[in-house]
C-alpha cells in the first residue's frame, strides 16, 4: 500500500422493494468478514450502508451466502461469488494523505491517463494569487483554502470538462446564461421562471469552479451560505432522509447542478446530512468524471472495487429472487451519495 494511504472500507447498501429483507454472511478469499442484516422500511438506495467492512489489498473473491424474503414474504437461499478488480493501482494517489492535493492530482492523472494537468491558464503578467484576489473581490466571497491550492497549482481538464482558471471564476447564473444559453428573465424558459427562489438565490450567490460538458452543461459550485436546515440534498434514491443540516460555523456547502435538472442542485453531504468539506467535493470531481472510465465488470461474475477509497458504496438488489446483484457505485456519475 502506497504510504499515506490506507485500506479500504466496503458498505453494502442494498436496494430493495418496501418489506424485503437480506440476511448473508460476507465472505473475503473464504473467510466471513461480516455479516449483513437488513430489512426495507423504504426503497431505493440509503446514503448509510447495513454493513461496512475492510477491504484488504489483494483480495480475490468476494461471496455472499444467505437467504432473501421478498416483499410477498417468499423466502429463497442464495449463495454468489465473484471474482475481483481491484482499481486502486489507479486511484491511489487521490487518498494520499501524506501528499498536498494538487499532487496528488498530477499523480493520478499521470498514472489513469483520464486527466489533463498543466499550467495554469492566466493572462500576461498576472499572478495566479492575484487572479483569485481579483475573483474573490469581484464575486464578494473568501474561496475555500484547498481550491485556491487547486485553482492556483494547476489547469486540469478531464475530457471537455474543466476547472475554471482563476480569473475566469463566476456564479453559476452568469455559467448558466452565458455559456448554457439560458435567459435570465424571457419568457417561461428564462432562469426567474425556471427556478424556486431559494435555487435562484444560491446560483446568484454561489462560484462555479468546475464545468462539466456532456449531455448538456453541469457544473460543481461552492455556496459560501451553507445549507438551510432539513433542505432536499436531491440525491437519487436516497428516500426519506432526514434533510440537510448546517454546520457550525458553517463553511458553506458544494453541490452539483445541471441543465436536466436544473431546479434541483445535488448538495454533497457527509453520513449525518452536514455539508462535505472541501477536499471531498474537489476529489469527487475525479470519482464522478474520470474513475467512471476507469474499468467495468467483464460479466455479472467480476465485482469491480477499490481497496483505496475509504468508502466503497456496492449495492445490492437481486434481479431473481436467487441471483443476486452487487455494483460498486462509489465512481457512478449518477449516484453521488459519497
Amino acid at each position: 500500500m502506497p504510504q499515506g494511504a490506507k485500506n479500504g472500507k466496503a458498505g453494502i447498501h442494498p436496494w430493495l422493494a418496501a418489506g424485503e429483507q437480506v440476511n448473508a454472511d460476507v465472505l473475503i478469499d473464504g473467510r466471513t468478514v461480516a455479516r449483513l442484516e437488513h430489512k426495507a422500511v423504504l426503497p431505493g438506495l440509503k446514503k448509510l450502508p447495513a454493513v461496512v467492512f475492510d477491504l484488504p489489498a489483494g483480495l480475490q473473491r468476494f461471496e455472499l451466502r444467505g437467504s432473501h424474503v421478498d416483499a410477498q414474504g417468499r423466502a429463497t437461499s442464495f449463495k454468489k461469488r465473484w471474482a475481483v478488480l481491484d482499481l486502486a493501482p489507479v486511484s491511489h494517489p487521490l487518498y494520499d494523505q501524506s501528499q498536498p492535493l494538487i499532487d496528488r492530482v498530477r499523480a493520478f492523472a499521470h498514472l489513469s491517463r483520464l486527466v489533463e494537468v498543466g499550467e495554469p491558464h492566466l493572462p500576461a503578467g498576472i499572478t495566479a494569487q492575484a487572479a483569485l484576489l481579483e475573483s474573490e473581490t469581484r464575486l464578494n466571497v473568501r474561496l475555500p483554502a484547498l481550491l485556491r491550492e487547486v485553482l492556483g497549482g494547476a489547469n486540469v481538464e478531464i475530457g471537455n470538462s474543466y476547472f475554471l482558471p482563476p480569473h475566469r471564476l463566476q456564479t453559476p447564473i452568469d455559467l448558466l446564461t452565458g455559456l448554457g444559453g439560458h435567459a435570465l428573465d424571457d419568457g417561461n424558459q428564462s432562469l426567474n421562471t425556471l427556478l424556486p427562489p431559494a435555487v435562484l438565490a444560491r446560483y446568484k450567490r454561489s462560484v462555479a469552479v468546475f464545468v462539466e460538458i456532456g449531455d448538456g452543461l453541469g457544473a460543481l459550485a461552492w455556496d459560501p451560505d451553507g445549507v438551510a436546515p432539513g433542505e432536499p440534498p436531491n440525491t437519487p434514491a436516497d428516500e426519506g432522509n432526514s434533510g440537510a443540516r448546517p454546520t457550525i460555523p458553517n463553511e458553506g456547502v458544494w453541490y452539483w447542478l445541471h441543465q436536466e435538472h436544473i431546479a434541483e442542485p445535488g448538495l454533497l453531504l457527509d453520513d449525518e446530512y452536514k455539508p462535505q468539506d472541501a477536499e471531498s467535493a474537489l476529489t469527487n470531481v475525479f470519482k464522478r468524471l474520470a474513475l467512471s472510465q476507469a474499468g467495468s465488470p467483464e460479466s455479472e461474475n467480476q465485482l469491480l472495487v477499490d481497496t483505496a477509497h475509504p468508502r466503497n458504496l456496492l449495492q445490492l438488489h437481486f434481479d431473481e429472487p436467487r441471483k443476486p446483484r452487487l455494483r460498486l457505485r462509489s465512481y457512478d456519475y449518477h449516484y453521488s451519495l459519497y
